[in-house]
């Protein structure tokens, strides 16, 4: 049985007041599968496009994240503005995993842009998500390292940046040496991604296509 529209987005409204972000990617994926094969023209394609594709990169999940913006309308593209940066977030990202892209573009594009009060929540776990990540790069990569060099990879001061991996992480910190001594991070596991939801993604392509030779 379909899930109403309406009760979908109730249902994900509920998710980012409550902080459960994870739960959000397949309301979000049942949204665009229902918005674009019944073309409900009453419903805003930001409001599910935006989110959606900020979870994607939560996740780091920028295969779907790409996938998702060739399916996005190429006006809409150019008529939200946060979907713009989102996308630019994305290709930096990208840039970023190759190793031929700056962490810091990203962190300025993140805090310099306006977003707004839906997104922000998702916006401030996106940044908590990549510093995770390329903190945990260099957990793998040292036993102990300079202070200056964990800062600049999180974009922080170097004072701010050694209390804050202390407090949160549980790193240790020789204000003597000025060394950083990185504590293993927990296993985290990602979510599985399941037939249901492949099968939804190879709907709504198959629909567009349909759409595109109708047109």
């Amino acid at each position: 049985m379909t899930v109403p529209s309406q009760q979908l987005f109730e249902q994900a409204e509920a998710c980012l007041q409550g902080g459960r972000y994870q739960e959000l990617i397949p309301l979000y994926e049942q949204l665009e599968f229902q918005v674009s094969a019944i073309e409900i023209d009453a419903v805003p394609l930001n409001t599910i496009y935006e989110p959606l594709l900020a979870c994607y990169l939560i996740v780091n999940d920028l295969h779907s994240a790409r996938s998702l913006v060739c399916r996005i309308p190429s006006d809409l593209k150019k008529q939200s503005t946060q979907l713009t940066t989102l996308i630019t977030v994305l290709e930096l990202m990208r840039q970023w995993e190759r190793q031929n892209g700056s962490l810091k573009d990203i962190y300025k594009l993140l805090r310099q842009s306006r977003w707004n009060s839906a997104l922000a929540p998702l916006v401030a776990l996106l940044q908590d998500s990549i510093q995770d990540r390329e903190l945990n790069l260099l957990t793998k990569a040292y036993t102990s390292l300079p202070v200056q060099l964990a800062a600049s990879r999180i974009w922080l001061e170097e004072d701010t940046a050694a209390e804050q991996l202390v407090a949160t992480r549980g790193w240790r910190y020789e204000a003597s040496t000025k060394l950083l001594y990185p504590k293993a991070p927990d296993t985290v596991h990602n979510r599985p991604i399941g037939m249901k939801e492949f099968g939804q993604l190879a709907d709504v392509v198959a629909h567009l296509e349909v759409k595109q030779e109708s047109s």
